[in-house]
């Protein structure tokens, strides 16, 4: 938990947003834990789909980053599942595609960022997102 100074003050208690990075490439996905944790973050990672549901079942994330091609789902598919199991949760789909949109659905991903990724982009869209300000 994070603490800061109400006005007069006080102390103020936030409680860290848990994320979830889904990425097979570990080192990015260290990268990003990383960016995010030093953020304020509470940050897990899982290197396929199958490993973030079972996670999704243990820890109530309320923002998902995950690359479109993983090993066993794509990251859109990833999204309506998480959105199925989390209410609220937010979905960011990372792709080296340029044809990937946010679609229309309430289950698709609520932000799609191009690789290559830029920490800052990252760090902004995560923070607005969730509500991280």
């Amino acid at each position: 938990m994070m603490r800061g100074k109400a006005k007069g003050g006080a102390p103020i208690k936030r409680t860290r947003i848990p994320v979830l990075i889904v990425d097979d490439d570990s080192f990015l996905a260290d990268t990003f834990q990383l960016i995010l944790e030093d953020a304020g973050f509470y940050v897990e990672t899982a290197g396929t789909a199958r490993q973030a549901l079972e996670k999704a079942e243990v820890t109530p994330f309320r923002l998902v980053i995950t690359d479109l091609k993983l090993p066993d789902m794509r990251g859109n598919e990833l999204s309506r599942l998480l959105k199925e199991k989390l209410p609220g949760v937010s979905v960011i789909l990372l792709t080296g595609m340029s044809n990937v949109e946010k679609g229309a659905d309430k289950r698709d991903p609520d932000e799609v960022l191009r690789k290559p990724i830029d920490p800052l982009e990252l760090l902004r869209v995560s923070n607005s997102i969730s509500g991280n300000m």
